[in-house]
């Protein structure tokens, strides 16, 4: 019988109902009908009830039964199927008060076996319970606000199991919530991934301590996936630290950053390494050939004449034929072999040097490659390719200085006739140091006060006097050294300085001009040489017409020299360039004319007033029937033109008398003067008048 379960009134047995009472827990019993057959001191002060009051009741008379459903239906299940209930059940009582148990519930038997009751003891989780409803009562504004939210945000607890997982993170793993909640990354990425995952979540659990850093997650289509995630431990009600995720997608970040990298390092044009890739992979090869004890070849191929090609036939063609080359270098060599473009037309070959011999004849073969004709917009060109070669550990011990040396080898070669290949030599190396330093020290003469300027006369065959000075530039490097400018011109060309230093040079002509002037020289005419990078600049019209503005130099009193070849470049940018100085009152002419690219048609069309012969036909006119014939030729040729010729170079008083049989206007040479320094340029004139005038006054004697 179910009543012989309730404790009777032995000692024992109030012994045993006192311990019942003290148990940190609601213990009950009810037989099959539901009846409560004992209570302890938890249960009747819950529903606010005695003893007597609880004995033989039943759950109607304490709680709501139909929002109370869990707990009647749990008591009946145990009842029925004699099988232990482990549950979370609701109680409502009747004053409104809502509890929550987690509850364990056991059958009791009789001697025959029988289910003759149900006993069930229960822990309060009310607080846990109320936490978690709070929580489920404003998941959906939550879940919709995390849904819209451009990160993947997720809750796992400290066994990895998610809790919560907002849209973008269910959309990743292409599963709805009920597939993901209550599951780990084990259960839903590939191995080697969920363990990274994994561990990290256990050292934020571990540390108690923020992490952020980049992950790796295979998505739903089997594509990786990368992230920049920030983890938090996370409090979780009633249970152990878990964590907080926010991930950003960082895939397309990523490409962009490797696109920008290999932009960086990789020539547009032709796909190759550009200098940058070319230093890092040959700094490899150096200390493989360290570690291996062998030697590395760096080959610089440039292409003869490329500017001729991209000036005349236009930059489309020259980028076709830079393309080409590259294709062909690349057939050319093994598919492990470094080929770069550190840029311009050069190209750069790392090749193994076992075999010097065999060396030479592959670079041989690769001018060979390059020299074969190409197909520019229709039309064939040939082109020749310029080498040089330097050699490791033999011509340098790392990347930088043997880069530099190739290059040194390669410019020798094509200040040695192009087509040809070179070698470093020490002495190469000597040349190429003083370059290195020459660059250096250039980049600052200007601001240091080193360059100055020399003039040199021009006198005129009809009666010697002074016709004017040319302003030629001298660098003093320093006390000891003076710079020669047949070395340091091309140099600061090259460089990029000459539109700074050309501007210098016109305004201190000019400041000299106005200087003579107010010294009572009266009018002295300069003549100032411009360098191509000047005909090309946007500012040189500008510059020139404020020198000359500023310091009041009169019409025709300031000329500027350009070379044919110069004008030739780019015809009709420099007709209209020139044109616009020569409105301004500049007086132009054609330096070293004789010795360019020379077109008749285009002579005619620009705005000069003088050709200066080169001294290469003045050298032998008193001596070579063929050089004295082209000096007339060219003399007849301007003079019909209405030009005024200067000849450069007239060292001898023969040279001086045949140029004048040929009409030759002027005269320029050490015959007369050397390039004076400003200071002494007034002594000359002076000295010059004195003689001039002395000579009138003897032919007037008849003498």
């Amino acid at each position: 019988m179910a009543s012989d379960l309730l404790p009777s009134d032995t000692p024992a047995d109030h012994l045993l109902a006192e311990l019942l009472d003290r148990i940190d827990g609601y213990l009950y019993i009810k037989d099959q009908g539901g009846r409560y057959l004992f209570a302890n001191a938890q249960v009747r002060a819950l529903y606010g009830a005695t003893r007597q009051q609880i004995a033989g009741a039943q759950d109607a008379q304490f709680m709501d039964t139909v929002r109370s459903a869990r707990v009647l239906m749990n008591d009946r299940a145990v009842l029925k199927q004699g099988a232990a209930i482990h549950d979370e059940e609701e109680l409502c009582l009747h004053s409104g008060v809502r509890r929550g148990f987690r509850t364990t519930k056991l059958p009791i038997l009789d001697a025959a076996g029988q289910v003759v009751a149900v006993c069930g003891l229960s822990t309060d989780i009310t607080q846990r319970n109320w936490a978690s409803g709070h929580l489920v009562e404003r998941n959906h504004l939550l879940g919709t606000v995390l849904s819209n939210i451009d990160a993947h945000i997720y809750v796992k607890d400290h066994r990895g199991n998610y809790l919560y997982a907002n849209e973008k993170t269910l959309l990743l793993y292409g599963r709805t919530a009920a597939e993901v909640i209550g599951r780990s990354d084990a259960d839903l990425l590939p191995a080697e991934v969920a363990q990274r995952l994994a561990a990290t979540d256990r050292e934020v659990i571990h540390a108690s301590a923020r992490h952020a850093g980049e992950e790796v997650v295979v998505g739903a289509d089997g594509k990786e996936r990368h992230y920049w995630s920030i983890k938090l431990p996370l409090e979780l009600p009633g249970q152990p630290t878990g964590i907080i995720g926010f991930s950003t997608e960082i895939t397309e970040l990523l490409r962009l950053r490797q696109t920008l990298e290999r932009q960086r390092i990789t020539d547009a044009l032709t796909g190759l390494p550009n200098r940058l890739q070319l230093e890092q992979e040959l700094a490899l090869e150096l200390r493989l050939a360290q570690r291996d004890g062998s030697a590395v070849a760096l080959v610089m191929l440039d292409i003869d004449q490329f500017k001729h090609i991209n000036t005349h036939f236009g930059q489309e063609a020259g980028d076709q034929l830079l393309r080409e080359a590259a294709q062909r270098l690349r057939q050319a060599l093994p598919a492990s072999c470094c080929l770069a473009r550190p840029g311009g037309d050069e190209f750069a070959v790392v090749l193994p040097c076992s075999d010097p011999a065999a060396l030479l004849r592959q670079v041989e073969h690769l001018r060979a490659v390059l020299a074969e004709p190409y197909m520019l917009l229709g039309k064939l060109w040939r082109a020749t390719a310029s080498a040089g070669l330097a050699t490791y550990p033999q011509d340098a011990d790392s990347a930088g200085p043997l880069l530099v040396h190739a290059e040194a080898a390669m410019y020798l070669a094509k200040e040695r006739g192009r087509d040809q290949l070179r070698r470093y030599s020490a002495d190469l190396g000597a040349a190429a140091s003083r370059r290195v330093a020459l660059e250096h020290d250039l980049r600052g003469a200007l601001a240091a006060g080193q360059f100055e300027l020399h003039y040199q006369p021009k006198i005129r065959s009809i009666d010697s006097a002074v016709a004017g000075f040319e302003a030629l530039l001298r660098w003093n490097r320093s006390a000891q050294e003076r710079v020669s400018p047949l070395e340091f011109i091309p140099l600061a060309e090259q460089m990029g300085l000459l539109v700074q230093i050309g501007q210098w040079v016109v305004e201190q002509a000019c400041t000299q001009m106005a200087h003579w002037r107010a010294q009572g020289l009266g009018h002295v005419s300069v003549a100032v040489n411009l360098s191509p990078s000047q005909l090309k600049s946007d500012s040189l019209l500008d510059s020139v017409c404020a020198s000359v503005a500023r310091h009041g130099i009169a019409t025709g009193e300031l000329e500027l020299e350009v070379t044919e070849s110069m004008m030739m470049d780019e015809p009709e940018q420099a007709i209209a360039i020139l044109r616009g100085l020569h409105q301004h009152g500049v007086q132009l002419s054609i330096d070293d004319f004789g010795t360019g690219y020379s077109s008749m048609a285009y002579l005619k069309r620009l705005p000069v007033d003088t050709l200066k012969l080169d001294r290469v036909f003045v050298n032998e006119i008193a001596t070579d029937v063929r050089d004295a014939d082209l000096c007339a030729g060219v003399i007849a040729l301007a003079h019909k033109l209405g030009l005024r010729v200067v000849a450069e170079g007239v060292e001898t008083e023969a040279q001086r008398q045949a140029l004048a049989a040929r009409d030759c206007d002027l005269f320029q040479g050490y015959l007369f003067s050397k390039p004076l320094p400003a200071a002494q340029v007034p002594a000359y004139l002076q000295h010059q008048a004195r003689q001039q005038a002395h000579a009138v006054a003897m032919q007037g004697r008849g003498i």
